[in-house]
């Protein structure tokens, strides 16, 4: 879809039976949109980390990303438990029988392992010290290391009714991809026979039930999980040094949690059995115990952090909170930390200022939040250290104990715009059905639109996402400068929208309307770190290549 407004309407999907059919089940359902996403995800770690070199060396550092990415993934699969594997296998195998263009089985399951190779590839550059972490020949590693997500947990004396709130923003480069059908698909697995009498085991056979919020097409229980014990999951990028080649992968890490664990103590067991390969912080909130945790992880290290003593909320976003793993964390540029650090802080500023109890909708408006706590007399900006991202494809408040939900059903970010509310049963015949079906009710799903959360699109917003899209996606400098140029002739007095179109107008050899738009920034931008990168923007050397993957971190920060 090229309409920055074009959405499908939010479908609500249950599967059941064996993982393996329920893999079978679900790609059969979805497969258009799945051969759209495994497409995706696999070239991801080579468009990431090297999609913006040109000519011969761009296709060797093109090919050896790929080679190195593939070998990771392959290590991955070979690893993964018996019952998770099958099902992706199914759900591969459903989607080939219908969409020949996906290629072959071992394609599509080596695509449901980029995130994880992607962030071990950045691990790799910071183990040998290599682009931004010691020399600058291989900065590619920073820009796909941007950071992203951002949670906020309340419950009790935080919250309205006293039961647990989870509230999560999803940030990702797949703006076009993960916004444009959103998903909520139910699982409920077939109970596993243990004695002569049939007794099922404790969760039955392959767990219990549990639902995933994703986009459509997309058979990874790993964004945003709730399972019918009331756990609710989220997974945050961090970087690392010590990842490990072997280990679990993140959608088999939060998947056996989401359907074997009933408490935060399960969930912890559970994650010792087989840590992630990679390096993570898995924010968990149960309803039962009303309490939250983060399972930080770097490969086989695993360290919980837990609410302060007394507190009735816990807020993650994308840096290791634990001593034990702050060293060894990754930090390639400042603008890493400014930009998770300040997203933290904001969110808990949030919920310490309230003046009543939170509610859902409450949460749902802080998640689009635009303030930069170091800079709040800047107002509302469009780009930075702030929660409403441009990469937000999905956003959602999860009230587990009442099986409902407030999620964004929006274009990128999600956390504007239309949102909707959500209802759903664990019990239901198996399909797929789409929000105003009036068949969903009857299958156990309830849901309507709301456009009195959040703020809605602006026009300036919009030519922002257009920009991240066409850079994240295809790094399409031209592209991208002429949607930040649209986007600050509506708002000039954004500074953040100034220093993305310095950067670009650099990126594109335009020196003087660099120094325009550094000095106009300059003007108005109050924060010492962005006056600085406006400042080396408007003093940029003609002639100097300007290296637009760092520039863009920066601008993101």
């Amino acid at each position: 879809m090229t309409d920055p407004t074009a959405r499908e309407p939010l479908t609500m999907i249950r599967l059941a039976g064996t993982q393996a059919e329920m893999g079978a089940q679900h790609g059969r359902l979805v497969a258009a949109d799945a051969a759209r996403l495994l497409a995706f995800y696999r070239s991801l770690p080579e468009r990431a980390l090297a999609g913006d070199m040109r000519g011969a060396a761009g296709a060797v550092g093109r090919t050896l990303v790929r080679t190195v990415a593939t070998t990771w993934q392959a290590r991955l699969q070979r690893e993964r438990p018996a019952e998770l594997a099958a099902r992706s296998r199914a759900f591969v195998d459903a989607v080939r029988a219908a969409e020949p263009s996906v290629g072959s089985r071992r394609d599509g399951l080596l695509a449901m392992a980029a995130m994880d190779a992607l962030q071990n590839c950045v691990s790799l550059v910071a183990r040998a010290r290599l682009g931004p972490f010691g020399s600058p020949l291989a900065a590619r590693a920073a820009a796909a290391a941007a950071p992203a997500c951002s949670t906020a947990i309340a419950w009790g004396d935080a919250t309205d009714d006293g039961e647990l709130l989870f509230a999560r923003n999803f940030d990702f480069p797949g703006i076009g991809v993960w916004d444009v059908a959103p998903a909520f698909v139910v699982c409920a697995p077939a109970p596993r026979v243990t004695d002569s009498r049939g007794a099922a085991s404790r969760g039955g056979a392959g767990g219990q039930r549990y639902g995933f919020f994703a986009t459509r097409g997309a058979d990874t229980p790993v964004v945003t999980v709730v399972n019918e014990a009331g756990l609710v999951l989220a997974p945050h990028t961090r970087w690392h040094r010590g990842v490990s080649f072997g280990g679990a992968m993140i959608v088999d890490f939060v998947h056996d949690i989401a359907r074997r664990a009933e408490t935060l103590a399960d969930a912890i067991a559970i994650a010792r059995e087989h840590p992630p390969s990679s390096s993570w912080g898995l924010a968990i909130g149960s309803a039962r115990e009303k309490t939250a945790l983060v399972l930080e992880a770097a490969g086989r290290a695993l360290e919980i952090v837990r609410p302060a003593p007394g507190a009735s909320f816990l807020v993650c976003t994308n840096r290791y909170r634990s001593a034990a793993l702050q060293d060894g964390q990754v930090a390639a540029s400042p603008a890493w930390a400014i930009h998770s650090d300040r997203r933290e802080r904001r969110l808990r500023a949030l919920v310490e200022a309230r003046t009543k109890p939170l509610d859902a909708a409450t949460l749902a408006r802080f998640l689009g939040d635009r303030v930069d706590p170091d800079a709040p007399e800047t107002g509302a900006r469009r780009l930075g250290s702030m929660l409403a991202q441009p990469t937000n494809v999905h956003a959602a408040v999860v009230a587990p104990s009442r099986r409902r939900a407030l999620v964004g059903v929006d274009r990128a970010p999600s956390c504007e715009g239309t949102w909707a509310e959500l209802a759903w049963s664990w019990d239901g015949p198996t399909g797929a059905w789409q929000l105003g079906d009036d068949a969903a009710a009857r299958a156990g799903f309830e849901a309507r639109e709301r456009t009195d959360i959040a703020a809605p699109h602006d026009a300036a917003t919009r030519h922002v996402q257009a920009a991240a899209r066409a850079y994240e996606s295809d790094h399409d400098v031209a592209t991208a400068r002429v949607e930040i140029e649209r986007a600050v002739a509506i708002d000039p007095d954004d500074p953040s929208l100034r220093l993305a179109a310095a950067w670009l107008a650099l990126a594109d050899g335009a020196h003087d309307r660099a120094r325009e738009h550094a000095h106009a920034g300059l003007a108005h931008e109050t924060e010492g770190y962005r006056r600085e990168q406006l400042q080396a923007a408007a003093s940029w050397p003609r002639g100097k290549r300007a290296h637009v993957n760092l520039m863009m971190t920066d601008a993101y920060a």
